[in-house]
């Protein structure tokens, strides 16, 4: 191992993420140890560091890790197929992703309309609000 020997409590830090979320990515197969001390402690080097901020920055565009473990173990035959693979996988979030503001959108005029219905005509005395659905409209 060249570069840097990290344990787990310094990548973690380096990375800006939780020693437990880093334990997590390895059980999932996201990341493994590049060695062990002789006491068992995990130590990390500059290949497990670049793999974590690739781990953070596929998660911050709203990659799942189901996603990202697909992106990690994908065939690396070649840099033409890795790239198709990687577009692929990107053109699918794109729509997911146009796909959710579609629906976000249509929730955010439908919480206006309630706004509306409840500003204009509230819900009668007899009605508590957590027991009845009479005031949401249909």
């Amino acid at each position: 191992m060249t570069g840097p020997r990290l344990l787990i409590g310094d990548i973690a830090k380096r990375v800006g993420i939780a020693r437990s979320a880093l334990r997590y990515y390895e059980e999932a197969g996201l990341l493994a140890a590049e060695a062990r001390t002789d006491s068992g402690y995990r130590i990390y080097g500059e290949r497990a560091e670049r793999r974590l901020w690739f781990i953070k920055r596929a998660q911050s565009l709203g990659l799942k890790l189901a996603e990202i473990k697909q992106l990690i173990d994908s065939p690396r035959a070649t840099r033409d197929a890795e790239r198709k693979f990687f577009q692929a996988v990107i053109a699918a979030k794109v729509e997911e992703t146009h796909s959710t503001i579609l629906a976000l959108q249509s929730q955010a005029r439908h919480l206006d309309e309630l706004a509306s219905a409840l500003d204009t005509q509230p819900p009668p005395d007899s009605c508590h609000l957590g027991d009845c659905a009479c005031w949401l409209p249909a």
